[in-house]
């Protein structure tokens, strides 16, 4: 547009110093506010620093690179000091030939139940990279200080990918142009083309078909009209200054045209007709779902996920590309049960009844039935609440979508997976008054304009200014600055409240991973004698010690062990173990091999799945947390002996032993 420098002078002179600061504590090594949005750039700068300021308790890890080159990252952060993994124990049976690159050892938090949190799907929805950075200060900055955090971060590995969409961010937070997917079809040679920063964000002009009519309350805003509504008032037309009334995007500006990158999953990705129903060509078509799902295939540690949006201010649970009856009951009991609950105490919002009285579930079940209620709540006993729930549509039994993230997670990596939608003004601004009544979301814009007028010095709506588009003819520029619309969490007071009530809960959801502990082990001789002798009983069974061909003396041992899991989750999901690539916890009697008969009990055993300390009535019945294991070993001389356990998602544990 033309004449727009006296009014981009007039908008970038505006200082923000006015926002809310987060409060700086000596506690952080690298400082970090939240008085504006961090973009790309800022993000990418902030986990630098991070991973160099604590080494011991992080890795900066490039999963891959977007469309147009710019590094993915994930922070890892736990203890890098503590824990253990199962190749440092026992090591690989089948070596690959000489020059053959092996498998690399795995890091040390790949032996801990993993928690991953990631931001950005969409670029356009920048709250959840705030969020992300939010999370990664307080757990940095927390450790060594907070007895709670650092007991989680010991413990847990947490993996946090602040940006999954680089482009779609870069774009939206540092040119201004919102884009909610990447940047597949981009031609690379308009990178860096100038625009206008969302500094104005709209063209209003008169139209007699026009879909807008000017506010009567506050003529700053635009009123959409319903369809087919009449009107006496000047209709008015509102076009993006970087779109013509098609909405197509004007010559010279970059591109926004790609991936979904939340619809380029393989859970899902087909329509029942058989015809792709997910953007791309094929699942993980795009990079940036190509590096994410190749993090969670190598990272099998990983048992919680969340995929933060914008906007609503809930949280979608699985399943969207089928309806309820395709998840098994008791994992949908740890969602809606104990995920569920504990999100929407922390909003302060009301708890179903039923939520609060599973031990009441058939009664709620019949009285569904009774209003007949559709199949899928009779079968449960619930309706989804607002703040909680999946987006399949179970009215129409529909399907939300395709190629969802969190489907592809739980169904075929089980992996208890959420998407949450941040951000609902009308509750996370603290004190914002919203009249009530029929015209409450005109009301909701009344008020923002309100609040940011006191609190932000009117600096996020640039007044409407008189201009001559060069097709349209006169009118006027103005509006919500693009990067502050209502899709993203005002910077400052708002976005910590958003942010502070997400990292409780990702707390809370981390505390209910799996706790893989060996609470008891002994070794004992239960016989010496010459091997080859004449066989001795044993618990009603004829042992004879056939190592060493009679040659020198032997021991023969009794090894047990108590494996337990003391945490709320169990080790793998319902259906976990029947999934590819995953299995079921393992036991490990490492020793050495050359001096050691296995009589009874092989050096590796499967203990199933231990089950969570969590109990709700009626619903939850808990399963069997422990697991007794026995060996019955020939020892000849003095060896080393060591029980290893390893879980996917439980973790390792090591205990040495000695044969008393």
């Amino acid at each position: 547009m033309k004449n727009q420098k006296p009014l981009l002078i007039h908008v970038l002179a505006i200082i923000v110093a006015f926002l809310p600061l987060t409060q700086l504590t000596a506690r952080q090594k690298v400082p970090i506010t939240f008085n504006k949005y961090h973009g790309y750039t800022g993000t990418v700068d902030y986990l630098k620093k991070v991973a160099a300021a604590h080494p011991d308790i992080t890795e900066l890890i490039q999963i891959g690179t977007s469309a147009l080159g710019r590094p993915i990252y994930v922070l890892a952060i736990s203890n890098m000091k503590n824990g253990t993994t199962i190749d440092k124990h026992v090591k690989l049976e089948n070596m690959r030939a000489e020059n053959v690159k092996n498998v690399p050892p795995m890091k040390t938090h790949m032996g801990k139940p993993g928690h991953y949190i990631s931001g950005a799907t969409h670029g356009n929805e920048y709250t959840a990279n705030e969020l992300c950075l939010y999370i990664i200060d307080k757990l940095v900055s927390g450790y060594g200080d907070d007895k709670d955090i650092t007991s989680l971060v010991d413990r847990v590995a947490f993996y946090i990918c602040p940006i999954d969409n680089p482009d779609g961010v870069f774009n939206s937070v540092e040119m201004g142009i919102p884009q909610r997917s990447n940047s597949m079809y981009r031609d690379k040679n308009l990178e860096g083309t100038p625009v206008p920063n969302g500094l104005i964000p709209q063209f209003r002009y008169k139209h007699a078909e026009g879909e807008f009519v000017i506010d009567d309350a506050d003529p700053r805003l635009m009123v959409r009209l319903r369809p087919n509504e009449t009107t006496t008032k000047q209709r008015y037309r509102v076009i993006t200054e970087y779109r013509d009334d098609a909405g197509n995007l004007r010559k010279g500006q970059l591109p926004s045209e790609g991936i979904d990158v939340n619809r380029n999953y393989p859970e899902g990705w087909w329509t029942e007709e058989g015809k792709p129903g997910g953007q791309g060509h094929y699942p993980t078509s795009s990079p940036e779902a190509h590096a994410i799902a190749e993090f969670f295939m190598n990272y099998r540690n990983i048992l919680n996920a969340n995929f933060y949006h914008t906007s609503g201010g809930f949280t979608y649970r699985p399943m969207g590309t089928a309806p309820n009856t395709a998840m098994h009951e008791t994992d949908i009991a740890y969602y809606d049960f104990v995920m569920g609950r504990k999100y929407i105490e922390i909003l302060g919002e009301q708890v179903p009844e039923e939520w609060l009285n599973p031990g009441r579930l058939e009664e709620f079940k019949a009285s569904h039935r009774e209003r007949g209620a559709n199949k899928y709540v009779q079968a449960r006993g619930y309706e989804f609440p607002y703040f909680w729930k999946s987006s399949y549509n179970e009215r129409t039994d529909q399907r939300y979508g395709y190629g969802m993230v969190i489907d592809w997670l739980h169904a075929q990596q089980g992996i208890y997976a959420l998407t949450t939608e941040l951000w609902n003004p009308a509750k996370d601004i603290p004190g914002l008054k919203v009249e009530e009544g029929p015209e409450r979301q005109l009301n909701l814009q009344r008020a923002l304009l309100r609040h940011q007028d006191e609190k932000y010095n009117g600096s996020l709506f640039v007044k409407w200014k008189p201009f001559k588009h060069p097709e349209h003819g006169e009118g006027e520029i103005g509006g919500w600055r693009s990067i502050y619309s209502s899709n993203n969490a005002w910077p400052g007071e708002p976005l910590l409240y958003v942010c502070e009530n997400h990292w409780k809960f990702e707390l809370y959801r981390a505390g209910l991973l799996p706790d893989i502990r060996i609470s008891q082990a002994s070794a004992r001789v239960i016989h010496t004698g010459t091997a080859g002798e004449p066989a001795v009983s044993y618990e009603g069974n004829i042992i004879t010690l056939t190592k060493g061909k009679g040659a020198g003396r032997y021991r023969l041992v009794e090894v047990t062990a108590t494996i337990e899991n003391a945490g709320a989750l169990p080790t793998q999901m319902a259906r976990g173990t029947t999934l590819t690539n995953l299995r079921e916890d393992v036991v490990w009697l490492v020793t050495d091999r050359k001096n050691v008969d296995f009589i009874e009990g092989s050096a590796w055993r499967r203990i199933g799945v231990l089950g969570g300390t969590t109990v709700v009535p009626g619903v939850i019945r808990g399963g069997n947390n422990k697991s007794e294991v026995k060996w019955m070993i020939g020892v000849k001389g003095d060896v080393p002996l060591k029980i290893v356990v390893t879980s996917q998602k439980g973790g390792t544990a090591v205990q040495e032993l000695t044969i008393k």
